[in-house]
Formats: C-alpha cells, sequence, structure tokens
C-alpha cells in the first residue's frame, strides 16, 4: 500500500492509499481523476505540473472591479474559543 499527496490548482488536494505501486502510473490516474493536479508527492518522489501547463491563474477581486473601493477589502476571519478538550 502506497500513499500519494497531491494539490490542486485551486490549493486543495488529498491522500489517496492505493496498491498502485509506481509513481508514474499513480500520477497519471491522479490527474486523469481530479480536477487541476497540480502537484503529487510521495516519499522522496515529487512530479509537478511546469509554469508552461498550468491555466491562467483567476484575476483577484480587487483586478476585476477596480473602481470599487470595497473590491479589495480584507474579509475578517473570527477564531472560536473551545471550552470543551475534544480528546477527553
Amino acid at each position: 500500500m502506497k500513499s500519494y499527496l497531491f494539490t490542486t490548482e485551486t490549493d486543495r488536494g488529498g491522500v489517496m492509499l492505493c496498491e498502485i505501486d509506481d509513481f508514474d502510473t499513480a500520477v497519471d490516474y491522479l490527474c486523469n481523476r481530479f480536477d487541476g493536479v497540480v502537484k503529487i508527492e510521495s516519499a522522496e518522489q515529487v512530479w509537478q505540473l511546469s509554469e508552461a501547463d498550468k491555466p491562467a491563474s483567476v484575476p483577484s477581486i480587487s483586478e476585476s472591479h477596480p473602481d470599487d473601493p470595497a473590491a479589495g477589502a480584507a474579509v475578517g476571519h473570527v477564531e472560536r474559543e473551545s471550552s470543551a478538550d475534544l480528546f477527553a
């Protein structure tokens, strides 16, 4: 059983555990199975999509609405305090 860590163009991804031992076969499988795979890692082996093959980046909100002063405003982040120990 081998594990392959993959990342997509949207910085998402996951880990695939499977019986595929050959790294190149796993790369082919993951790229066909999931949309936008740009990087795959397994132990010491790394595959990464070349810069020329990467899709054009999606413009940021401020780039797509340059005249809107609110477009570049930061979105707030709220952290919750945990009062209970989840592992007790």
